[in-house]
């Protein structure tokens, strides 16, 4: 690839690169399926590969004359980073939280309090800091802008959410792990969490950290609370479990709202 490809190219380049990124792991660890080293392999090379998704941004970048990763919204100089991340931890607190409290309510299957300590929290937040930063970095800060460049900005956040949600499939795979309407209903809601995180993107001057802040926060609740499905059985996962149900659409939706209440007083204190 070269300065003189186009937009297009770009990102059809980076798609490409992000779907292999995320089957490599499977697909190395398919020739264990059945065994018990499947999961192991498969969560070790995760984790692993995560760096080559760093890797492919850098290289896009270079490809394209140099810039940098702050040119894309990772700036470690901006002067609203804590404030920003602080608006999008508190936004996707209360939006998985809320996700939880339903749950909790009405129903829903959470993990049982006595296997939540401090442990589970401290692996499941260092895990969530590195993926919150790799994937906005990817999706948000690379990919969308580039898909701004060939489209507008509408066209962009619809098929910049909706690779974001394909890119998920290894939370199904292999095919027959989940029924069809839970991979719909997951879709479903890695897309409207896409777009949320797109819109505060842009809210915030194409800047990451509210992003980041947000994808942090709801993670660490997501899987610090609920049962990690479809590895465990859960009770309607249709309905209460945290991104494959309905409620979670809800969830994403009120922590948007979050984020523009809180853009909109920043905007008329200015």
């Amino acid at each position: 690839m070269t300065t003189d490809d186009s937009p297009l190219i770009r990102v059809i380049w980076f798609v490409l690169a992000m779907f292999l990124i995320v089957e490599l792991p499977h697909a190395c660890a398919l020739p264990f399926l059945g065994t018990p080293f499947y999961d192991l392999i498969g969560g070790v090379l995760s984790i692993l590969s995560l760096p080559l998704m760093y890797l492919a941004v850098v290289l896009s970048l270079r490809a394209e004359g140099g810039g940098s990763v702050a040119d894309v919204g990772l700036d470690l100089a901006d002067r609203h980073l804590m404030s920003s991340l602080g608006i999008g931890l508190l936004s996707g607190a209360l939006a998985s939280g809320l996700v939880a409290v339903v749950a909790l309510l009405f129903g829903g299957q959470l993990r049982d309090p006595a296997t939540i300590n401090v442990d589970l929290v401290i692996s499941v937040a260092l895990i969530a800091f590195i993926v919150a930063i790799l994937e906005e970095l990817c999706y948000r800060g690379y990919l969308l802008t580039r898909m701004e460049m060939v489209w507008n900005r509408r066209t962009a956040i619809l098929l910049g959410s909706l690779v974001f949600a394909l890119v998920h499939f290894n939370w199904y795979t292999p095919l027959g792990t989940v029924p069809p309407l839970q991979i719909l209903l997951f879709s479903a809601n890695m897309f409207v969490g896409g777009v949320v995180l797109a819109l505060s993107f842009y809210w915030f001057k194409k800047s990451l950290w509210v992003p980041i802040g947000f994808h942090f926060s709801w993670n660490v609740l997501a899987y610090s609370l609920f049962p990690i499905y479809p590895d465990v059985n859960v009770y309607l996962p249709e309905i209460f479990q945290i991104e494959w149900g309905v409620v979670s659409i809800v969830g994403f939706l009120f922590g948007l709202s979050i984020v523009w209440l809180l853009y909109s007083l920043i905007k008329e204190n200015k």
